[in-house]
């Protein structure tokens, strides 16, 4: 179980490093393509949005930065570093989860991405709960 579950935290870390970095460097590009939000009418002086946008890309890669370093001390449940990663999982599963009943079906691509946390969610529980009941 602990290499199912070894492989579930690199992953997603994996996933939250390149998705975080992608984004902040193509903001204009992702928020068009993969939102169709068209950022042609933001100005440089109204440029908020984009800053908030690219702000929040960097905490997805931060969140992914931790999940990489911090992997053993994930899989050994050590406080530190398992409560982090179970509120990034679990956070994001549950705001998935709010936003489609808050604000309709989003396309598969965003269903794809909550079946996938909610499966690392899931085997890194079972790892914890295997871990500490032997």
């Amino acid at each position: 179980m602990r290499s199912v579950a070894f492989l579930a935290v690199v992953a997603y870390g994996l996933v939250l490093f390149c998705v975080g970095l992608i984004g902040i460097v193509t903001a204009r590009w992702e928020l068009l393509t993969v939102f169709g939000v068209d950022t042609g009418g933001i100005v440089p002086d109204e440029a908020t949005f984009l800053n908030q946008y690219r702000f929040l890309k960097a905490v997805e890669l931060g969140a992914g930065v931790f999940c990489l370093m911090q992997r053993h001390a994930i899989l050994d449940g050590e406080k530190v570093a398992a409560w982090p990663f179970l509120v990034i999982v679990a956070g994001g599963v549950a705001a998935r989860s709010i936003a489609w009943v808050a604000d309709g079906r989003p396309s598969w691509l965003f269903i794809a991405h909550l079946v996938l946390e909610s499966i690392v969610l899931v085997i890194y529980l079972l790892h914890l709960r295997r871990r500490h009941a032997g």
